[in-house]
């Protein structure tokens, strides 16, 4: 009776724990950009301990970034994981007036992204890894499009050819593995360009002298 018991309780405890890895897979599969509208929906509709939980899992999510990120884009993911936690403890304790400022933090996470998935991109060039090169420059350019509509900002007639441009490239890289070097070395280096500027623009120093 005791083996069954003991048995019955290992077995209990495997289901548990199966159930725990399947609910963490599927929530780290779940969309950065669904947790963060849903984020600021329950601001706006006063839900403020969803809101909260909501930012808390938009931290969970850049941690989980920094670990597996490279040595150049682990601080800034960290920085922004940080910032989202103060962000979630703030709103919680009922300091957040504006939600422009929920929408500035979302808009760092995002250069925090698209910054790695470019250094991850010019990596895998140097190493004529052309796919890999292709879909890292691909997650750079929708990271930071979705970084500027988050921090609300005009977006200049330069910077969206230069976006375009990228858009090419990574399709090229994905789809034929090959390109001519100078191509590839222009292109990158004018998104890595757009992505620092960005990235000074709505640094919360910046934001704060206006």
């Amino acid at each position: 009776m005791y083996r069954l018991n003991r048995i019955t309780v290992i077995f209990a405890f495997v289901l548990v724990l199966a159930g725990i890895i399947n609910c963490a897979a599927s929530e780290s599969s779940l969309s950065i950009e669904q947790t963060f509208q849903k984020a600021k929906k329950d601001y706006l509709e006063k839900n403020i301990d969803s809101a909260a939980k909501q930012i808390k899992k938009g931290a969970a999510y850049m941690r989980a970034e920094a670990v597996k990120a490279s040595s150049r884009g682990k601080k800034a993911l960290d920085d922004s994981a940080r910032e989202l936690d103060k962000l979630a403890d703030d709103v919680k304790k009922g300091a957040v007036e504006s939600v422009k400022k929920i929408e500035d933090v979302f808009a760092r996470a995002y250069f925090a992204l698209a910054e790695e998935s470019y250094i991850e991109s010019t990596e895998a060039w140097a190493k004529k890894e052309a796919v890999k090169a292709g879909e890292f420059l691909d997650a750079a350019n929708k990271n930071l499009e979705k970084g500027m509509i988050w921090a609300g900002q005009k977006v200049e007639e330069k910077t969206t050819e230069t976006m375009k441009k990228s858009r090419e490239l990574s399709l090229k890289l994905k789809q034929k593995g090959k390109l001519i070097t100078e191509e590839a070395g222009k292109s990158l280096q004018a998104i890595g360009d757009e992505i620092e500027k960005f990235g000074k623009r709505i640094s919360s120093e910046s934001l704060n002298e206006k």
